[in-house]
């Protein structure tokens, strides 16, 4: 949900514009944090958010405002601009959110702009593209402080007065004569001791690191278990080539529980805003198909049971929400394993004390409500016993079912090397309903023929 903050200030702007107060529009774009400023601009259509853009002050400010925005988003709104204002945007930008937007971008423009961009800049921007975006090394930031293992606290000190650009000064890293990474130091540390000391007496020499080719989210978790505010990224040879911050690492985070969310409801793996309908129509009808054909399955399960539906016709009234209450407790319980293998709380060595405890819970709750649906039922069956046991019943073993089904699909999936979060909507719910109808009928039409 928006907050009322920045809901008044759209709602200012829109008035503003209407009135074309582009003096008062600038006035409250001074004044306004430049993330809140990437929120409302992604908020209008193209003319108006164009306009808004030319009314911030300077590509300083332009430069951070795209930083702020979802990188595919930043790069269809930079194409629509001059190639030469794209180049002294993105030359304003740090290197990794400049490669980042960058890499969003058709090649061949993406080409002209590296080509005309300037110096270690371009360097900089060329060498992060060279890796895959979902990596360490396509996040990381090469703007780092290095110090040698023979500097003196002293001349550590003096380093740090001379690189003032660099955001990221918290943790000072220390490198050998091959650039290797041996070391780390706190920034709090170096200004305590004699300025006398040799960094290699002064640093810790374990250092939490990842590669270049590490997948964004194990970097995340890297950050996550060891509470850092940045992580270095290092090569085969331990050769230190920059780090990731925190604020990355919580874009990142973001970025895969979106993500995940999306590919569990089927519904592909980008956000509204940055799709165009032939994307969103491609990355859903696969799962939607999936779900078709689990529901065609499910009328040749019924097709059988015609004869028993036209006898005991009540059975028609629960089906619903046996597949419901099914459907629901299956989905709860991949989301939990889907989440946890994702942030490594679910240990996929431990298989069989999860599943067991999950069906446990399904077994209470489906007694527990197997017995409400039940007794509920009898006043639809003119007080007939065998057809409540029979609804009660057949709940409780479909919503065992549905747990074994939610619970252990996403650990085969992921044996398989299959993201397991495709798992959750399409082929849990589909295979709950087809399974659940199943022991519905099964379960009904045998108890039914003992009376």
């Amino acid at each position: 949900m928006m907050g009322r903050k920045l809901q008044l200030l759209i709602d200012t702007i829109q008035r503003l514009l209407r009135r074309d107060a582009h003096t008062n529009i600038k006035r409250i774009f001074s004044k306004t944090h430049p993330a809140d400023l990437a929120i409302l601009i992604s908020y209008f259509d193209s003319l108006p958010k164009s306009l808004l853009f030319d009314l911030m002050d300077g590509n300083e400010t332009r430069a951070l405002v795209l930083a702020e925005m979802h990188h595919p988003e930043a790069a269809e709104f930079l194409v629509e601009r001059p190639i030469s204002e794209i180049v002294e945007l993105l030359d304003a930008m740090d290197a990794d959110d400049a490669a980042d937007i960058l890499g969003s971008i058709p090649e061949e423009l993406s080409n002209e702009v590296l080509r005309r961009l300037e110096g270690a800049d371009a360097e900089e921007v060329g060498d992060l593209l060279k890796y895959d975006e979902d990596t360490a090394g396509g996040i990381m930031t090469p703007d780092f402080i290095a110090l040698h293992e023979d500097m003196t606290a002293q001349q550590a000190i003096e380093a740090l007065r001379e690189n003032r650009e660099v955001d990221m000064a918290f943790y000072l890293y220390v490198v050998n004569d091959h650039e290797q990474l041996v070391g780390v130091l706190s920034l709090r540390k170096l200004v305590l001791v004699a300025q006398g000391r040799v960094l290699k007496e002064l640093m810790e020499p374990n250092v939490a690191s990842v590669q270049v080719d590490t997948d964004q989210e194990e970097v995340a978790r890297q950050v996550a278990r060891y509470n850092l505010l940045a992580i270095p990224v290092v090569d085969e040879n331990n050769t230190l080539l920059g780090i990731v911050t925190v604020d990355d690492v919580i874009d990142v985070i973001k970025e895969e529980a979106t993500e995940d969310f999306l590919k569990m409801a089927g519904a592909g793996e980008e956000m509204l805003t940055t799709e165009s309908v032939a994307t969103s129509v491609r990355a859903r009808a696969p799962w939607l198909l999936v779900g078709c054909i689990g529901g065609l399955v499910g009328a040749l399960v019924i097709k059988p049971f015609l004869g028993d539906l036209q006898e005991h016709h009540y059975l028609a009234l629960f089906m619903p929400i046996i597949m419901a209450m099914g459907g629901n407790i299956g989905t709860q319980s991949a989301t939990v394993i889907v989440r946890g293998l994702a942030t490594g709380y679910v240990d996929r060595r431990k298989v069989a004390p999860i599943y067991w405890r999950e069906l446990r819970v399904a077994i209470l709750l489906g007694i527990a409500y197997g017995a409400i649906v039940g007794a509920t039922s009898v006043l639809f069956s003119d007080g007939n016993v065998v057809y409540a046991g029979a609804v009660a019943l057949s709940m409780t073993l479909g919503m065992g079912l549905a747990v074994s089904i939610g619970t252990l699909l996403p650990f085969l999936l992921e044996r398989f090397g299959i993201d397991p979060a495709v798992s959750t909507g399409p082929f849990v719910t589909s295979a709950v309903d087809v399974l659940g109808l199943l022991i519905y009928f099964t379960v009904s039409t045998s108890l039914l023929t003992l009376m």
